[in-house]
């Protein structure tokens, strides 16, 4: 039996692709343009059977508008983008793709540490523009200092690893923590106010929900020391922004480094513009091809043992109960 899948992306790689195609899958593209309702149009016209998720949000609205669809496979980590409770009203899986992207995204955030901790995007503009800037403030040796990990998933383990082989110290925080067993050589916690008093580095790995939505405010970011750091690969919705802004103006934090946003893209002009002492990237942390190629394999054939009635691996539905799991 073959199947239709709506890939809400330009594209899908090649190690995706090729399993959905030996399976004898029709696959149709949502080219950038208007890329949303473009989306929307397309499933309410086409009885698709799944959907392998990317770039664009999937609405209650958009899932309703579909009612031949059986799933929605994640090629990538998270699924705050698709409407789980509508998904899971009509009885359709989630997939998402846990540890698939980890390794790239960690590299990326210990990149924006080592960057804000060095100040590197200054002393490179100012060199490409013609400058010496030998004078410019020292930038912050990262070994012996303590790393803080808000959340302990799979990119948050791996950012532990390659953060214990430079030198720093490592403790971490999450309500589940308990769950990952023996952590050591990484401390725990015994709070979220304990990581933050603790923290010279503090990296943001924590799920999206209503409980971490603005959870780096300006309550929490006073707790951090002037000379802390904020990187998040994470939510751009974890860190209220106007807070940031005013901490890192008023020079109550060292420096920050955002790879996400609250809203994507951005628009022109927000309330970090100009703001001192800030990386912003566009959501690039797992963009490579390692990660890029593993995403689309992983998201396919989990579609795939779905779709053909297969077992899922451990932990790759975000909400079993309607394959008829416990809740989570």
């Amino acid at each position: 039996m073959s199947f239709h899948i709506l890939v809400t992306a330009p594209d899908l790689d090649a190690s995706g692709r090729s399993l959905l195609d030996a399976a004898g899958c029709r696959l149709d593209y949502v080219a950038p343009a208007g890329a949303r309702a473009v989306m929307e149009r397309m499933l309410a016209a086409t009885p698709y059977d799944g959907v392998i998720s990317r770039f664009i949000p999937i609405s209650a609205e958009a899932i309703a508008s579909c009612p031949s669809l059986r799933v929605i496979s994640r090629a990538a980590a998270g699924y705050d983008a698709i409407d789980l409770a509508a998904a899971t009203a009509r009885g359709i899986p989630v997939l998402a793709a846990p540890g698939a992207n980890a390794q790239s995204v960690a590299e990326f955030t210990i990149g924006l540490m080592i960057a804000a901790a060095r100040n590197i995007p200054f002393l490179d503009r100012t060199s490409q523009a013609g400058g010496w800037e030998r004078g410019s403030p020292l930038g912050l040796e990262l070994s012996g200092r303590t790393l803080g990990l808000l959340g302990y998933g799979r990119i948050a383990q791996a950012v532990a690893r390659i953060a214990l082989a430079i030198g720093m110290q490592v403790v971490a925080w999450s309500p589940r923590l308990a769950e990952a067993g023996e952590i050591a050589p990484v401390q725990r916690a015994a709070s979220m106010a304990e990581l933050l008093d603790r923290a010279d580095v503090l990296s943001l790995h924590a799920p999206l929900t209503a409980g971490t939505r603005g959870i780096i405010n300006a309550e929490t970011l006073a707790r951090l020391g002037p000379d802390a750091i904020l990187v998040n690969t994470g939510r751009g919705e974890l860190v209220d922004e106007p807070a940031l802004a005013s901490a890192l103006k008023a020079g109550r934090l060292r420096a920050a480094a955002l790879d996400v946003r609250p809203e994507e893209p951005p628009p022109p002009v927000t309330v970090l513009t100009g703001v001192p002492n800030l990386i912003l990237t566009p959501h690039r942390g797992a963009a490579t091809t390692a990660a890029r190629a593993a995403t689309a394999r992983t998201a396919a054939t989990q579609l795939l043992a779905v779709l053909q009635g297969r077992p899922l691996p451990a932990g790759a539905c975000v909400n079993p109960q309607v394959l008829g799991g416990p809740d989570v």
